[in-house]
């Protein structure tokens, strides 16, 4: 069986399906190997063959989805290209790994594998010592997501799995921990002088010493003081 490799961009969108959109073949225009594979190369496996295989690495243990619709699309000046939908099986582990490798552009190229039916599915184009081998007919048995391909101007158009929302996790906020409130004073009892608003208490007696110290002195200002307007010329009784 003959594999040709072609380069490949991907690109992913989301389907429940697992659906899988590319161009897995560049006709019409010399590939790595030298060869030109003719634009109608594909037309009768494509009517007879589909759904072909999906394989992962041309290993035939991955059989990881197949093809559901192909044809070839012109480009421009002589260059087609095989364009084809596939849906990778979503129930497999190796479906959805193959999904998730093509989709996240880790695998970005594609395979066909194909037999030669005859002799006559081939043509020959020698330009002196050169020749060119020009694939006017296959047999079209699958295609591979491959690590490295040989084919130019090929890409995944796109490719569809179901995607699981999940709430977006609300962002912490980062806030200022909250002062506590300021503890009221305790109230105070007012400050009060000794004998200062104190309920009256009952006088007590002095000492009679004392009041005969008082008298004493009173009496002494008295003479002291008419002492003094005698001597101004004021009479005092």
């Amino acid at each position: 069986m003959i594999n040709k490799f072609y380069v490949s961009e991907a690109k992913g969108v989301d389907d429940s399906q697992g659906i899988v959109e590319a161009y897995v073949n560049t006709m019409g225009i010399k590939d790595h190997d030298g060869d030109i594979i003719n634009p109608e190369a594909f037309d009768s496996s494509i009517r007879s063959r589909l759904p072909i295989p999906v394989l992962s690495g041309h290993d035939q243990s991955q059989l990881v989805g197949k093809v559901l619709f192909a044809q070839p699309e012109h480009i421009s000046g002589d260059e087609h290209r095989l364009f084809a939908r596939m849906q990778m099986n979503m129930d497999t582990e190796a479906g959805r790994d193959a999904y998730s490798n093509i989709a996240g552009a880790f695998v970005r190229e594609w395979s066909v594998g194909f037999n030669i039916p005859g002799d006559d599915a081939i043509a020959y184009d020698r330009e002196g010592a050169a020749s060119t081998r020009t694939i006017m007919d296959l047999d079209w048995v699958e295609v591979s997501s491959v690590v490295r391909g040989a084919s130019p101007s090929t890409m995944t158009i796109g490719a569809k799995s179901e995607t699981v929302t999940t709430p977006e996790a609300v962002p912490d906020v980062e806030t200022e921990p909250e002062e506590p409130a300021p503890e009221e004073p305790a109230p105070q009892e007012p400050e009060t002088d000794t004998g200062a608003d104190q309920p009256d208490e009952p006088d007590q007696a002095a000492p009679d010493t004392d009041v005969q110290s008082a008298s004493s002195t009173v009496q002494a200002r008295l003479r002291l003081l008419r002492s003094r307007l005698q001597l101004q010329g004021i009479k005092t009784n």
